[in-house]
């Protein structure tokens, strides 16, 4: 009884520890963004975009883990308003505008905290489309973007220059990559980091040893990737402080 009564006990402690509310913004253009938002009542938030792949347990637990610790994390799918498929190629469908808009939107709401970005994937480049524009049409600034194996190429072959996503030339930004060493980002991370910082951005790289990309999403992820998916939201701090700096207002 007594182990049972500790079962439950901790199951309801996860439960509410993942426990987050949908908030709605509504841009010029009639769209309607619905985030899951877990709350911190100061300091910065952190816009997770999603990617072709929506959202998915570990993130939510990783995006409740970074609120215990005071940053406040909105968990957004930019596929679902459109209703675009859950594929990489809808990622260009998105609209820079409404991108900038929403960012426009929540500083409006909530004044005086710093703005972050983080995607991973293909989404890397809805979450820099985001900062461009609010940069470029808006004159805002955001306070920095973190990329988890980012896929910013349009075309990738072996011993050949990528061809990157326009987006990476007019990227001005605080940036950081994690890029797995099992992944085939990891053999022109260097080549990319290159590029972004041309543009005139500052680039981190972290590398993460022994897992592929979306290592804590995958449906054939090994024990390591497992371990490695449990501790995301650490992952994610240590990438949030060390590598971005101070990020508290």
């Amino acid at each position: 009884m007594v182990k049972l009564l500790c079962i439950l006990g901790l199951g309801l402690c996860l439960c509410a520890s993942l426990r987050a509310e949908d908030v709605a913004v509504r841009l010029p253009s009639g769209v309607e963004v619905v985030s899951e938002r877990f709350a911190a009542p100061q300091g910065p938030i952190l816009l997770w975009i999603t990617g072709d792949h929506g959202s998915v347990e570990a993130e939510s637990r990783a995006a409740a883990d970074l609120a215990g610790k005071g940053i406040e994390v909105w968990l957004t799918d930019w596929l679902g308003p459109y209703f675009l498929p859950q594929l990489p190629g809808s990622v260009a469908q998105v609209p820079d505008q409404d991108l900038g808009d929403w960012l426009a939107a929540i500083r409006r709401q909530e004044p005086g905290r710093a703005l972050l970005l983080m995607a991973s994937g293909h989404a890397a480049d809805l979450a820099l489309r985001a900062a461009r524009d609010a940069r470029e049409r808006l004159h805002q600034e955001t306070r920095g973007v973190v990329l988890l194996f980012p896929l910013l190429y349009r075309g990738l072959d072996i011993g050949i220059e990528p061809d990157y996503a326009a987006v990476v030339d007019a990227t001005r930004q605080r940036l950081a990559l994690l890029v797995p060493q099992s992944s085939a980002g990891f053999w022109w991370r260097e080549r990319l980091k290159e590029r972004l910082e041309a543009a005139g951005s500052q680039v981190a790289l972290t590398v993460l040893p022994g897992v592929r990309d979306g290592f804590y999403r995958r449906m054939d992820a090994t024990d390591g990737e497992t371990a490695a998916g449990a501790h995301l939201g650490e992952t994610l701090w240590r990438l949030l402080q060390d590598v971005l700096g101070d990020i508290r207002p």
